[in-house]
């Protein structure tokens, strides 16, 4: 029996609209030199953004502790509780909005406070869930069955990749205003990274095997594969930036190779644009693909790889890069336009806040802790 209640099944994953949005905001704010109203628009979006995150952190916090069961199931979930690490990271996003939009009306320290609070928070919120995420796989009894494993089990690896969006600002700032603390501020950086880049291997190895020995996962979770695209995105937004900010420091004398590395990367993202959009069409052509939350799997990934694709155009000025770049952006504002519609409708529908309860039938819910449950509506990525 499936009932209505907006904090009691709020998605763990709203956070990913923060996400995408806050993203979208920061390219077109980049865009504004050649899109005069890139920064208006940018402007909206990241006030908008600054709404969002709190209209649901609230809800978000209040159901830990006024619905914590709830929580704790989703939590352990092999689906759903990937997507707790959106938290973080759309506190992050928001950082990144601050220092790059907001920043020209506060003070240097008082931004650097800011950030520096949401990187702090960031890191803390990531650790937690990258290790209860994996070892409550490593824990799971029995295999999962393989509609359970799809890119959303990469979501940990990203989040801690994606701590280098609002890490490598705080470090700059942390340049001028504490350079007593430069070197440990690129130390955390770097490890953090590091830690997502390994993970993000091993465990997207274990994705591709599931996809070659089985049929492609249920319409729902298409959006998913967007994930995927995510790592290319950050990854080379981390090695340029960290890159720039090593040589600040004297730790390198050029960052050519660093932005050759990321070029190598940044092509591979081509690859996983054509497969993500082949899979989507035909799965489209098949059937469709419904409407869920999970649709934003495939905004903030592709703003990632958008924003990468701006330091790129950056850095090899050719209108090859600045073209596929412009081509990037007009996808991605599209694409938000019409989940973010789609949202705003589910939300004020309530469609997007129904959910089983526990206590109506107990058995069913001690299935999922184990990785054990059917595929259906409550199991989906994002409800």
């Amino acid at each position: 029996m499936l009932e209505h209640h907006p904090i009691k099944y709020l998605a763990p994953a709203w956070f990913a609209v923060i996400m995408g949005t806050g993203g979208l905001a920061n390219i077109l704010f980049l865009w504004q030199d050649s899109f005069p109203l890139g920064h208006l628009f940018s402007i909206i979006l990241a006030a908008l953004v600054g709404l969002l995150y709190f209209c649901v952190l609230v809800p978000w916090v209040l159901r830990w502790f006024k619905y914590f069961p709830y929580a704790y199931r989703d939590l352990n979930h092999p689906l759903v509780g990937n997507f707790f690490v959106t938290m973080p990271v759309g506190t992050a996003i928001l950082g990144t909005n601050i220092y790059l939009i907001w920043s020209k009306y506060l003070s240097e320290p008082l931004t650097f406070s800011l950030i520096f609070t949401f990187w702090t928070i960031a890191i803390i919120g990531v650790t937690f869930f990258t290790f209860y995420t994996t070892f409550r796989m490593m824990r799971a009894e029995e295999t999962p069955r393989p509609e359970m494993v799809n890119f959303s089990w990469i979501m940990a690896p990203i989040a801690n990749m994606a701590v280098s969006l609002i890490g490598n600002p705080v470090l700059e700032l942390t340049m001028k205003l504490h350079p007593s603390w430069s070197v440990s501020v690129l130390l955390i950086n770097t490890a953090l990274f590091g830690i997502g880049f390994f993970l993000f291997i091993f465990m997207s190895a274990i994705v591709f095997v599931r996809l070659a020995n089985h049929p492609l996962p249920p319409a729902e979770t298409i959006p998913s594969f967007g994930i995927f695209l995510s790592a290319v995105g950050l990854a080379v937004s981390a090695i340029i930036d960290t890159s720039k900010n090593a040589q600040e420091l004297g730790l390198l004398a050029s960052t050519d190779l660093a932005n050759l590395i990321a070029a190598v990367i940044w092509g591979f993202g081509i690859w996983i644009v054509g497969i993500i959009a082949i899979i989507s069409v035909h799965q489209l052509r098949k059937g469709g693909i419904p409407f869920s939350m999970g649709w934003w799997a495939y905004i903030f990934p592709l703003a990632a790889y958008t924003i990468c694709s701006q330091k790129i155009s950056a850095a090899f000025v050719t209108p090859l890069a600045s073209g596929y770049t412009a081509f990037l952006t007009v996808l991605l504002v599209l694409l938000w336009v019409y989940t973010f519609a789609n949202t705003v409708r589910g939300a004020v529908s309530g469609r997007l806040f129904v959910g089983t309860p526990i206590a109506e039938n107990p058995q069913r819910e001690k299935r999922p802790l184990d990785g054990k449950t059917d595929y259906g509506q409550s199991a989906l990525p994002l409800k």
